[in-house]
């Protein structure tokens, strides 16, 4: 999640001053140039590394646990994962010991995991995505009676004023103080209420009694739109013109409602004709044949120009025939050709990645297909990518196969799954190659076979993986694939600029808890069935140096936060207590040996720690296959809000 809006939040509990503060600034969590090393950048160890620990597990315990909004007279149900809640641990520590022991720390720690309910005599740090809890805010805002800021509608008696009123908003700032109390403050309070405020609409009623004089003029009989050479009509009925109607308020010292036609309404009317005889200019492109660099030409054609339509469209709705002409544009040239793509310098690899993989998965098709899709892609200098606005969503209709993928901790299987290790490989092309990182999101969880907190994970519609071709030439994106590795390659000119990076040892490690699962085949009397090896949860800080031939340079920093992976076995039903969400009532069998009962289902059966079980960083995590995981702290398609809210992949 570099680059993403970040929230850093502070709570001072009340035990320390009378009432509560909040302090909420804005900064970027994962990159800044010359940002400082953290604390720690080694294993804590002893009561440091319990802390730390602790408050890992603290984090994933507030993270899941819904916060109720309260806004007019309807209730939301907030999980803090789907705001990218995270605990600082380091940074609560050293906030805790300006006041505090280290075994007060651990005492108040462990009291607070043990009873929830109670309090904590020192702060919390933590994060949220300022973006997602914006997001969130509009959502909420649907329950009240908003203003209206005045506005047209057409009915079928023709265009109809929506004069302005008053109404309520929510109150943002003091909102976000409110909810970052209650997401820190412990213990949790059950629900929040956030204040509103009234606001009075900057419009006028003449304002709009004059919009509707452009409106009923604009929408007062059909209009047509003809050429010859070739034939071709556009006619818009009332109805047409109607659905593209569009109403805008025009702030500043003499506000007014603005009255137009939608331009992407208009362009969609225009998809047939443009079948019939547009033929857009081409660019003239680089191609990459095994290696080999070509140029091929760019080609003059023939557009409809949607402005060009626009300006018609209005000339006609002033005079009495309603007619105008469908203006074509023709001969236009493609905006760039070879000698513009010459003139950038020699065209040749900058950078390139491989990782590999195990033979004949479904998983191995979803990436080859986003490799075919993006081969031999073509960047202009300054252009801006993202991978999910150029691939588009993974469906079956466009070949993608369901594929293993780790759901809130379950395995199931999701169209597209996969695909990350496409995208780890295609960010270590764009990290080595020294291109601008727009947007980039690691895994939640660590695994060996991808260099340590250089790499990436995707999903629809977030995470995404966004970057900025920043040289002078084009960029040519070149992909290839064996049965069991896939290669992303860039080939441009970067003037030679030097790339070298540094990854820090882990440190902040939190420890992986035990986790059970109900399975009835499994007998009370028998040893729990391993099904997923743990491993501990830990952060790296990841720094880039760019060397430029000019002399200059620059530093980049990422710091990645690896969660831990649950140490999970399956066991009988019926050791679960009843306010378990695994809970079934049923009652353990009777073992043939001890008709009176067996085991007493109350206590916790033992679970053996088999000798591999340690902090993972040399594992293969969850196998070749890995499944695809989903990140607690990303927002997009996770759990925005219960029930309106929906629940995405981490795409691994």
């Amino acid at each position: 999640m570099s680059n993403s809006n970040r929230l850093v939040l502070i709570l001072v509990s009340a035990a320390v001053v009378v009432g509560l503060v909040v302090g909420v600034l804005a900064t970027r969590e994962d990159t800044s140039t010359g940002a400082e090393a953290p604390v720690n950048t080694t294993q804590p160890t002893g009561q440091t590394l319990e802390a730390t620990t602790l408050l890992g597990q603290i984090e994933n315990d507030l993270a899941l646990k819904p916060l109720q909004i309260e806004v007019g007279a309807s209730t939301f149900s907030l999980l803090p994962a789907a705001i990218g809640f995270e605990v600082d641990e380091q940074a609560t520590i050293n906030a805790a010991l300006g006041e505090h022991s280290i075994d007060g720390i651990l005492e108040g720690i462990r009291r607070w995991r043990e009873d929830p309910a109670t309090d904590l005599s020192w702060s919390l740090s933590g994060t949220v995505n300022e973006s997602a809890l914006d997001d969130l805010m509009s959502l909420y805002e649907s329950a009240l009676d908003v203003p209206e800021d005045g506005s047209i509608i057409f009915r079928e008696s023709g265009p109809v004023p929506v004069y302005p009123r008053p109404g309520e908003a929510i109150d943002r700032e003091a909102s976000l103080l409110l909810i970052a109390d209650s997401l820190l403050k412990q213990p949790r309070t059950g629900s929040v209420r956030l204040p509103t405020v009234r606001k009075d609409p900057i419009l006028s009623d003449a304002d709009v009694d004059l919009a509707m004089e452009t409106a009923t003029a604009l929408l007062s009989g059909p209009i047509t739109l003809a050429r010859s050479d070739p034939d071709a009509i556009l006619h818009l009925s009332v109805v047409r013109l109607a659905d593209a109607l569009t109403t805008e308020v025009s702030e500043g010292a003499d506000p007014s409602l603005e009255v137009s036609l939608d331009r992407d309404v208009i362009d969609g009317y225009l998809d047939n004709l443009r079948g019939q005889f547009e033929a857009p200019p081409r660019n003239a492109q680089i191609l990459i044949d095994e290696g080999n660099v070509v140029f091929t030409e760019g080609l003059s054609g023939a557009v409809i120009d949607v402005d060009l339509v626009l300006r018609a469209i209005h000339q006609a709705a002033g005079r009495e025939s309603r007619q105008s002409v469908l203006p074509l544009q023709t001969g236009v040239q493609p905006e760039f050709d070879i000698e513009d793509l010459q003139a950038s310098g020699p065209i040749g690899l900058i950078s390139e990645f491989t990782t590999r993989h195990s033979c004949c998965q479904p998983r191995v098709g979803n990436i080859q297909l986003m490799a075919a899709t993006l081969d031999n892609l073509n960047l202009l200098p300054g252009e801006r990518f993202s991978l999910n606005e150029t691939v588009g969503k993974r469906t079956l209709e466009d070949g993608y196969l369901p594929a293993p993928t780790i759901v809130r901790g379950e395995l199931t299987d999701e169209v597209g799954g996969g695909v990350s290790q496409f995208a780890t490989t295609f960010y270590n092309a764009v990290f080595w190659a020294g291109m601008e990182v727009i947007d980039h999101k690691p895994h939640s969880w660590y695994f060996s076979r991808y260099p340590m907190g250089i790499e990436a994970t995707v999903s629809w519609p977030t995470p995404d993986l966004v970057f900025r071709n920043n040289t002078d030439a084009p960029l040519v994106i070149d992909t290839s694939y064996t049965s069991t590795s896939i290669t992303v390659a860039f080939y441009g000119n970067n003037s030679d600029r030097e790339v070298t990076a540094t990854v820090s040892p882990p440190y902040n490690f939190t420890d992986f808890e035990k986790k059970f699962e109900p399975n009835p085949e499994i007998m009370p009397w028998e040893a729990p069935v391993e099904v997923g090896n743990g491993s501990q949860g830990f952060q790296v800080t990841v720094t880039r140096n760019i060397s430029y031939t000019d002399g200059t340079s620059a530093e980049e920093k990422w710091n990645v936060k690896y969660r831990p992976q649950p140490h999970r076995f399956e066991i009988h039903p019926c050791f679960f207590p009843e306010d378990s969400e695994d809970y079934t009532g049923e009652e353990c069998p009777s073992h043939p040996d001890f008709p009176d009962g067996f085991p007493d289902p109350t206590v916790e059966p033992e679970v053996p720690v088999p000798e591999e079980v340690g902090d993972g960083l040399d594992e293969e995590g969850l196998g070749e296959e890995d499944p695809d995981v989903v990140p607690e702290e990303t927002s997009g398609e996770d759990i925005l809000d219960e029930p309106e809210g929906s629940v995405s992949v981490e795409e691994e």
